[in-house]
């Protein structure tokens, strides 16, 4: 995929969303790391003590709610990683992983609750201290939405998927909640993919019953993983609970995948009790 650079109105715009309300957080793990799993033994981990502003920010950046008309407040592609929480494991082998997010009130002193939870497993890992060197007049970064590195990745994305006239100001920011995304920092050179974070989709849960949990088990290789989480309510973007700290807690589960000797056996008990319970069906219609 080619890179273009962004154009001056799409900087002007950018800068304007910014000042807008926009905070320059960056992405980070802190408090967030559910460690390392060998694969083989099972493990759970739970972090409880987490928020994230907003109830909206994982379905938009889904883009599944998009509305050219503005009825819904989705009117850009998609998503900000500012509204959600990114969370981090490795895992040294293939493994089920079982990941559950759901509402928590009192997760923090100042949080509430009535989060409707979603949530993206991509593999890779945003930038983590210590950086690479810069290849820019500007000091190294962690990675974020508005970077003249995500900057430029946007404009090259919204070009290939919206139009060649798009540019970055078409996009809220660089989360794509249901596919591949890249994020670069301040000392990443714009335009150059080899600067960039890489985050590569691998499967996704949402709360779609309002019960205030979502749920998701996926086969993962070894590997750096991220899960963003964020809320699955868009219309609560334009309403002043849209910035709420909603609280959460967050569930990783690790198993082992069933070696294929434990498959074999398992369909052969199963066809010997289908067995018995046929030879029964006959005995007892004889």
């Amino acid at each position: 995929m080619a890179f273009a650079f962004p154009t001056f109105r799409a900087v002007a715009n950018l800068a304007v969303a910014v000042c807008a309300g926009h905070a320059q957080a960056h992405v980070s793990y802190t408090g967030r790391n559910f460690g390392t799993f060998d694969g083989v033994s099972s493990a759970s981990v739970t972090i409880s003590n987490q928020t994230v502003t907003g109830n909206w920010g994982w379905a938009d950046a889904t883009d599944a709610t998009f509305d050219a008309l503005a009825t819904s407040g989705d009117t850009l592609r998609l998503g900000d990683t500012h509204k959600a929480r990114a969370f981090r494991f490795h895992l040294d082998t293939t493994a089920d992983v079982t990941f559950a997010v759901s509402a928590k009130a009192d997760a923090t002193a100042t949080s509430v609750g009535g989060l409707l939870p979603g949530f993206s497993v991509h593999r890779g890992l945003a930038a983590i201290s210590p950086y690479a060197a810069s290849q820019t007049a500007l000091a190294s970064s962690a990675d974020y939405d508005y970077s003249a590195a995500t900057t430029a990745w946007r404009t090259s994305w919204a070009q290939a998927n919206i139009g060649a006239a798009a540019d970055a100001s078409a996009t809220m920011g660089a989360w794509n909640a249901m596919g591949d995304f890249a994020m670069g920092g301040d000392g990443d050179l714009p335009g150059d993919p080899a600067q960039l974070s890489m985050f590569l989709f691998q499967g996704f849960g949402a709360d779609t019953d309002l019960d205030g949990t979502a749920t998701a088990t996926l086969r993962l290789a070894s590997g750096d993983y991220t899960i963003f989480v964020g809320g699955n309510d868009i219309l609560d973007k334009d309403l002043p609970s849209g910035a709420r700290a909603y609280g959460m807690s967050a569930t990783l589960s690790v198993a082992a995948v069933p070696e294929p000797e434990t498959w074999a056996m398992l369909g052969i008990g199963l066809a010997g009790v289908a067995l018995v319970s046929r030879r029964r069906r006959v005995v007892s219609a004889g």
